[in-house]
């Protein structure tokens, strides 16, 4: 791959305002585990008491290890696609593993965020276009020309931890089905499967906390989703879960306690109302203690004095014994009906001829059998017979077997019939409650003679002895159960039901009593997490909001908006991301008064220092289709954002917009630029492509190199070419000087593409504007030697008037031409 540009001069004023990004990716700190340590140690000094410490303690959440994932820095070597959107056959994006900016180009439609998507899909099993979307979005995922099984794959590269090697791993998604979801992750190495799952490579919880993937659906998504889950995300990234949620488990723990003060203040209403219709002086005394602001539990527990704990044992005992159903007599004497019939049914079967028939089957069978298998053959095997075993015996013996298989049939099914009735019949005969040993012993003695007759073998035994023990039981328990219904009845009807609720409702009080000290202790600790939090978050959130505000300030600079200190807000259900905006000092709200391009913007402000924060593995970002809505001076402050952070991370960029390249080569900045083609049936291409410098050069070297080019051509057309190259070169510097002197896109434009000689442009790129010719000449002959003066004046008369002497050697002029493009470059 080629390099867009050579020149790569800091550009002092923005970058010295930019905050620097961290250099490297580190592994990761583990902040939930530190920070636990951190809250333990500041609870003695808290200012919480014993009692709200033990209350914390129990709050915080369990450590939790974090998951698998490949040790070292992650970065992104290739991206391959094949039956995947708008990819037919397989095309890979080649990448450099390592920091470095990477764009790749394409019309729209020619298959480039095809790829970004395919890296997204292969490490994710998603892609946030369809997230939320019906099933109508995702039909498009398989390409519509290639129809073999689709598959995405990335080739990932890790840093070791010692020499610096690297490690590559491709993680392949394949698809089997139709759906998009019916897909597997295989990964490989040299070519052959690991036998890892994708979660042995890449941490999942890390994917999801600094997902490096920005998809052009997703830069809207960023700022217009709920900001609640935008401020949840950061916290995560700060490492400030564990105090949320230790928080949401407080929150959790106070609302239990409320619940249980609001049941039992509901309850209170509900009982007052009870006893209110009791004619009963203890009731009337019951209503006074409750109806206070704070009812007198003592009172109440004194007017149950005489509501024992044995009475209401008894009570209980009466209420169970007056509910008891016993056996069903209408359904035991069906189910008895039913298995003496079917006893007699199977006794007339048994001593009939039905086992006669089925042994005899059985001997005709093998007759039968012997008479298949030897046709030739008429003689008995066993009598010795002759002629007796011919095709007139086997058709009499088939009929035979027939009309014997009926009656066995019949024997059968009476069988069958019995064993039903005998299952039905013990059913019926289950055992007593386990209750009911302890409530009426002799009740229970009776109902398990009833169970007892299970035992009995014989069928009219059986039913017999049901028949009786269940006349005798269903008596018995008649008589119980009205004699329970009198006994309650005689109880007292007025006072015991009351007093038995008024029970119920002082262990409620007293439990909502309870609660009371605990709701203030979770209180004060609630307090404390929320200053704690307040302070962790300010000082860890800083160099995230200094990132992304300042990533604004680049991206928007002669914007009439300003973003002022972004900040995290709220706690619980109020939390959300502080995003302060002013529009010529006059405060406004963020998202009314933004531009589409500004709000695009923003979501890349808070997108990068995300995805690049210190602690994420990754050290790649795939951004696709920022450009998007930008104007000339945001694409701009884009390619210097972007720039800034592939010093120290592999940026990879998919546009369609050619700005971005034109704004990366005017301003000098080094990048690796692939464009992707789309040929017919979804063939699609991905070729280097080389800068303007480079391109010249390169056209220049093949006609000096060309031994058939006659010299009068040669002579009329290498030095313009060479021109080019050097054009190219000043017109880069010449764009940055103008820049860094605060003009306007348009009107550096308007100078450095007017026509003139080399060296009006060449005063421009050295802050010589308005300088003579000779002036500026002596300038670079100071600056890169009086060859470089000559070489000038040569390129400068050969593009305005015919040559009046021969090139000479061409080679030799094309690599002076290079020298003074690369020196020019360099400033």
């Amino acid at each position: 791959m080629l390099v867009l540009t050579t020149a790569h001069r800091p550009l002092a004023t923005p970058r010295a305002r930019l905050p620097q990004p961290p250099a490297h990716p580190r592994k990761p700190s583990h902040e939930r585990h530190r920070l636990r340590d951190l809250l333990l140690a500041r609870l003695p000094k808290s200012g919480l008491s014993v009692e709200e410490q033990a209350q914390l303690r129990a709050l915080l959440p369990a450590a939790q290890a974090r998951n698998g994932g490949h040790s070292g820095t992650v970065y992104m070597q290739s991206i391959t696609a094949a039956g995947w959107r708008g990819i037919g056959p397989a095309a890979t994006v080649q990448l450099r593993p390592g920091p470095g900016l990477t764009l790749v180009t394409g019309r729209n439609g020619s298959g480039k965020s095809s790829f970004a998507e395919a890296a997204e899909m292969a490490l994710t099993g998603d892609n946030f276009r369809w997230q939320g979307r019906t099933q109508v979005w995702k039909k498009g995922w398989r390409n519509l020309h290639e129809h073999s099984s689709p598959e995405v794959a990335v080739e990932l590269c890790f840093d070791a931890d010692s020499d610096g090697a690297k490690k590559p791993v491709t993680v392949r998604r394949v698809w089997h089905g139709e759906g998009l979801d019916e897909s597997r992750t295989v990964v490989e190495q040299a070519g052959k499967p690991t036998g890892e799952d994708l979660h042995d490579v890449i941490d999942a919880e890390q994917l999801t906390l600094y997902r490096p993937f920005l998809p052009y659906t997703q830069l809207g998504a960023v700022i217009n989703g709920p900001l609640t889950a935008l401020h949840d995300e950061i916290s995560r990234i700060l490492g400030l879960e564990l105090l949320s949620d230790s928080d949401t488990a407080a929150r959790a723990r106070a609302k239990t306690l409320t619940e249980t003060e609001n049941a039992a203040k509901a309850l209170t209403a509900t009982v007052i109302q009870e006893l209110s219709t009791v004619d009963d002086p203890r009731a009337a005394e019951a209503v006074a203690a409750l109806s206070g602001r704070n009812p007198d539990l003592d009172l109440v527990r004194a007017l149950l004095k005489g509501h024992s704990a044995a009475d209401e044992v008894h009570l209980s005992r009466l209420r169970r014994l007056a509910a008891l159903e016993g056996p069903n007599l209408p359904t035991v004497t069906k189910a008895v009906s039913r298995l003496r019939s079917a006893a007699t049914v199977a006794d007339d079967a048994r001593h009939g001829s039905a086992e006669d028939a089925r042994q005899l089957i059985k001997l005709l069978d093998t007759a039968l059998e012997h008479r298949r298998r030897h046709p030739d053959v008429s003689d008995c095997p066993v009598c010795g017979s002759t002629d007796l075993l011919d095709r007139a015996w086997a058709e009499r013996t088939r009929a035979q077997v027939e009309r014997l298989q009926a009656e066995a049939a019949d024997a059968e099914a009476a069988h069958r019939e019995l064993t039903a009735a005998v299952r039905e019949m013990h059913d019926l005969m289950q055992p007593p409650p386990a209750w009911l040993q302890a409530d009426e012993p002799s009740l229970a003695a009776l109902w398990r003679d009833l169970t007892a007759c299970r035992a009995a073998r014989e069928p009219r035994e059986l039913a017999d002895r049901a028949e009786r023990a269940a006349a005798v039981l269903a008596d018995a328990c008649l008589q119980v159960r009205d004699d329970a219904i009198r006994r309650i009845t005689a109880q007292d009807g007025r006072w015991q039901p009351v007093a038995a609720r008024l029970s119920t409702w002082l262990g409620q009080a007293e439990a909502a009593q309870a609660t009371k000290p605990v709701t203030k202790q979770i209180k004060a600790v609630r307090a404390w997490l929320r200053a704690l939090t307040d302070e962790l978050r300010d000082a860890r959130f800083k160099p995230f909001a200094d990132q992304s505000g300042e990533i604004w300030r680049l991206l928007c600079e002669r914007s009439s908006v300003s973003l002022g200190a972004i900040g995290l807000a709220g706690v619980g259900p109020q939390r959300q991301v502080s995003l302060p905006v002013s529009v010529d000092d006059a405060d406004a709200p963020a998202f009314g008064v933004m531009s589409q391009g500004e709000l695009h913007s923003l979501a890349l402000s808070l997108f990068i220092p995300r995805a690049t924060h210190q602690d994420s593995p990754f050290g790649f970002v795939i951004i696709d289709d920022p450009v998007q809505s930008m104007d000339p001076e945001k694409v701009d402050g884009l390619a210097r954002v972007l720039d800034l952070y592939a010093q120290h991370r592999q940026v990879v960029v998919f546009t369609h917009d050619a700005r971005l390249k034109e704004a990366i080569s005017r301003l000098g900045l080094r990048a690796t630029v692939m464009a992707v083609s789309r040929q017919i049936d979804s063939v699609v291409e991905v070729v280097p492509v080389s800068d303007p410098v480079s391109q010249a050069l390169e056209d220049a070297r093949a006609v000096a190199r060309d031994p058939h080019l006659p010299p009068e051509v040669a002579d009329r057309v290498l030095p313009p070419m060479c021109r080019l190259a050097v054009e190219a070169a000043y017109q880069v510097i010449a764009r940055r000087t103008l820049r860094d002197a605060g003009l306007e896109q348009s009107k550096i434009q308007e100078k450095v593409t007017q026509p003139g000689p080399l060296t009006g442009l060449a005063a421009i790129a050295m802050g010589m504007e308005g300088a003579g010719p000779v002036d500026v000449l002596d300038a670079i002959a100071r600056d890169h030697g009086t060859s470089a003066r000559d070489l000038i004046r040569q390129l400068n008369q050969a593009s305005h008037q015919t040559p009046t002497k021969p090139v000479g050697d061409r080679r030799d002029l094309v690599r002076r031409t290079e020298r003074l493009a690369k020196a020019v470059q360099a400033r």
